[in-house]
């Protein structure tokens, strides 16, 4: 969808506005899979712990799931269901 808004942009801002929003969203998008990444690799400790029987949270996971609203998702399903979708 925020690719989609790149010709638009470009199209009815001046250039050097256009530069500056479009290096906003690319460091957004940069940002998110830098995030996602993060996840991905704390769900592979998860799994790679719990198959040794170490069941220790990591900070961020308790963080997470000690928070009464909108808890990450990551934090509060089982490894085996954020990696492989089942």
């Amino acid at each position: 969808m925020m690719f989609g808004l790149i010709e638009n942009i470009t199209a009815k801002d001046t250039p050097h506005g256009a530069a500056r929003i479009l290096s906003a969203m690319f460091e957004t998008c940069v940002d998110r899979v830098d995030a996602m990444t993060n996840v991905l690799d704390d769900a592979l400790d998860r799994l790679e712990r719990a198959k040794v029987g170490d069941e220790l949270p990591s900070p961020a996971l308790q963080i997470e799931r000690a928070r009464p609203v909108a808890a990450a998702v990551y934090a509060v399903e089982k490894p085996e269901e954020v990696i492989h979708g089942g």
